[in-house]
């Protein structure tokens, strides 16, 4: 899944989503600044899609509500889990998921990166009016009324972040957030994650955590997280999408190695969404992906489900 840089595409993305098809886009507020033009822009990405692969392309942005709001002006606004959790009217929430899922259909968007499964915890410094709540039953109950919400809005929910941020006060845009929890304590931070996949929900987002006392390795590098805990002990069977893979917790080594090494660890897609070190023209980085897989010597029937899953979500996509 790989991000645009602006509200058009260039020469240099047209030629490289011709050659190298990705499976999604992911939009930000630089994508989004006008209605008819985001339209526009995901029309002729769908059309390319269709064109070299014969399927269409997940379409995601982080549209949470509340502060994380990237469709602003033209588009209705919703509010944020923190206010909805405040709230805490169930039907509400499952109310307002529905419409906003109906708002991102309107320009063609299939994805939403939300909800938010995470437990507030005071010291966290990027899930400020993020959260439903710090209490993780409440916290659960709303994380599935937001997915059934969506969903039965004709849009997919991506449940995150994989397995709770709010457990650390780093940021992960700028280094890697590491934890002390013990596999004990994890528990707690699960109960919302459990309450998505209940729901159907059809993607998760892992978070670049590391829990030190319970893996040597961050969660998107992590089978023990994201095949033992995820598929195996929550039953997760559908898409597991890495956090973005530009960001400085993982900035110590090179893009693509991170992508591989994530596909082999667990992870369905890697994210790159061009958010943090924007760069003009996007082939020589998905060239060199594509170059590292067939260096992987990644068994074939390692990758069939990882591509079965995602076939089967585009495939469900209602253009």
């Amino acid at each position: 899944m790989i991000g645009v840089i602006g509200e058009e595409l260039s020469d240099f993305e047209r030629s490289a989503f011709t050659r190298y098809p990705p499976g999604g886009v992911i939009l930000f507020a630089r994508n989004c600044v006008d209605p008819e033009k985001t339209g526009t822009l995901i029309l002729e990405l769908q059309e390319l899609s269709l064109k070299a692969s014969g399927l269409p392309l997940i379409i995601a942005v982080d549209q949470e509500g509340g502060p994380v709001t990237r469709l602003q002006a033209g588009f209705p606004q919703f509010p944020g889990a923190a206010a909805l959790g405040a709230e805490n009217h169930l039907e509400h929430t499952r109310e307002t998921a529905q419409a906003l899922a109906s708002a991102l259909f309107s320009v063609g968007i299939n994805c939403n990166l939300a909800p938010v499964a995470d437990l507030y915890r005071a010291p966290s410094r990027v899930l400020h009016n993020r959260c439903f709540g710090s209490d993780p039953k409440h916290v659960a109950e709303h994380v599935r009324a937001f997915v059934e919400g969506l969903q039965n809005g004709g849009v997919m929910a991506c449940v995150k972040h994989f397995p709770g941020h709010g457990c650390v006060v780093e940021d992960s845009h700028k280094q890697l957030p590491v934890s002390d929890l013990l596999r004990p304590d994890l528990e707690a931070h699960l109960i919302p994650f459990r309450a998505a996949i209940d729901a159907g929900v059809r993607l998760m987002m892992a978070a670049h955590i590391k829990f030190s006392a319970i893996d040597s390795r961050t969660v998107p590098f992590s089978p023990l997280f994201l095949t033992d805990i995820a598929r195996i002990e929550l039953g997760f069977d559908g898409v597991m999408l890495s956090d973005d893979l530009d960001m400085g917790a993982v900035a110590d080594r090179p893009l693509a190695q991170v992508m591989v090494a994530g596909l082999k660890a667990g992870l369905d897609m890697a994210l790159w969404g061009r958010n943090m070190k924007p760069v003009a023209d996007p082939k020589p980085l998905i060239a060199d992906f594509c170059r590292q897989m067939a260096l992987s010597f990644l068994d074939i029937e390692v990758l069939r489900p990882k591509i079965e899953r995602i076939r089967r979500l585009r495939e469900d996509i209602k253009l």
